[in-house]
């Protein structure tokens, strides 16, 4: 099994349908860092690719948190300085996602960029509707229904013109610490599956992947669900700061063996990051 398989797999997982990511994303996709001590008020990561006989420039991420811990900002530099890419939270009530802005630079197509506009009920309890704009043109929305336990039951989605083209319904599995989001077409036909923590702070249990954790939750070994012993997979190894956040992330690609033991272990990448708290 080639290792890229498993990072084709891994980036893909929370995206299983044969169209776009679901509509569901915008509001399910867990905060992507969590604290373990004081709330972050910056974060500086840059990250450097190490496998051997590839040279490629080292990237680095600035992002910013509100006084709740929530992020707000996040930037991408290039090795000169130069903006890649950015995106920007807003929020309700303290904790409510509004708005998400981004946009990236692509090559020979200049900036593109995608808005995220989130309605809520009058006491932001449960979200109500989700739009998304494309290079600001309305590119498809979403109607949330609930059920009468204030779970969002079903979404459906509308095309900028008016059609409905597909109908998300959400399971919730509390064991796997997930919610499956299944997608259908408007004529009923299913085209895929996607997997969204039920608790960000908790382990999420991939379907496909399968992982190996170290005592304070941080992943530890990272495969495909299938994987015989012997074959390829990921291991990660972390220094932190006094607070209990990594600031040295090691990945390596490995083979493992009985027991998970680990042989043939070789880096691939380096994130570093400085931080600073509230």
């Amino acid at each position: 099994m080639q290792l890229r398989y498993i990072l084709v797999i891994i980036s893909i997982i929370t995206i299983q349908q044969v169209a776009a990511q679901p509509m569901a994303s915008y509001i399910l996709s867990p905060q992507p860092e969590i604290s373990r001590g004081s709330l972050f008020k910056h974060i500086a990561e840059t990250s450097e690719v190490l496998i051997k006989g590839v040279k490629t420039p080292p990237t680095k991420v600035e992002k910013r948190f509100n006084i709740n811990g929530f992020i707000v900002s996040s930037v991408t530099l290039n090795s000169a300085g130069g903006k890649t890419c950015e995106t920007i939270w807003e929020y309700a009530s303290d904790k409510c996602l509004i708005r998400k802005f981004h946009r990236s630079f692509v090559n020979l197509r200049g900036w593109s960029e995608e808005e995220v506009q989130i309605t809520w009920d009058e006491n932001y309890t449960l979200p109500s509707k989700i739009e998304v704009f494309k290079n600001g043109k309305l590119w498809q929305w979403a109607i949330l229904l609930a059920d009468s336990l204030k779970k969002i039951e079903s979404a459906r989605v509308i095309s900028s013109t008016g059609a409905h083209i597909f109908t998300e319904r959400f399971v919730y599995i509390e064991a796997s610490n997930m919610i499956k989001v299944m997608v259908y077409r408007a004529n009923g036909a299913f085209t895929g599956t996607s997997s969204f923590p039920l608790d960000q702070n908790k382990p999420f249990v991939f379907e496909s992947v399968s992982r190996k954790y170290y005592p304070n939750g941080d992943i530890m070994i990272e495969t495909l669900a299938d994987a015989s012993k012997g074959d390829q997979a990921y291991y990660y190894e972390y220094e932190y700061d006094t607070q209990g956040n990594w600031i040295t992330k090691n990945t390596y690609q490995v083979k493992l063996g009985k027991n998970d033991r680990i042989s043939n272990k070789k880096i691939e990448n380096r994130v570093t990051r400085v931080i600073t708290y509230l």
